[in-house]
């Protein structure tokens, strides 16, 4: 559960991502089923038709967030199309199998003691997080999940 504290912090990040460059890329919407949530549409530099919305939450701020995609139409986290093809993207598992997510952590325990696998502990979880995102749409995209 969160805390008020982390709920504070996170309403104030996402004030400030709000005037990022890559914002104006961005439809940001609180996920208001959970105390630290967040959709966020974004798309690939070069494909600015091919729609991503993700879901993203924390339990605790400062930990590994969890990203699930959303289906645009039917709002579903269930389908394969609604996740990108990027690199550590599993879209027939509707996981990302990288470290800095909780998926990733949950799929290889043996990262919480990692160097190189660790969770980054960041100042500003949110930034992170999609920064990160979008980074991987704009280098790593090959198109949409398949079912």
């Amino acid at each position: 559960m969160a805390t008020e504290l982390e709920q504070t912090l996170f309403e104030d990040e996402l004030q400030t991502v709000r005037c990022l460059p890559e914002a104006s890329r961005w439809t940001l919407e609180r996920d208001k089923s959970v105390p630290l949530g967040l959709f966020a549409t974004m798309h690939p530099i070069g494909k600015p038709t091919d729609l991503y919305k993700a879901r993203i939450h924390w339990t605790e701020y400062f930990g590994a967030f969890s990203l699930k995609f959303i289906d645009l139409n039917s709002g579903v986290d269930t389908e394969p199309t609604a996740w990108p093809k990027c690199l550590g993207f599993r879209p027939s598992s509707l996981d990302a199998c990288l470290p800095w997510t909780a998926e990733g952590h949950g799929l290889h325990p043996e990262w919480k003691n990692s160097v190189s696998h660790g969770f980054p502990r960041v100042e500003l979880p949110l930034q992170h997080a999609l920064l990160r995102l979008q980074h991987s749409l704009d280098n790593s995209y090959d198109g949409r999940g398949s079912r």
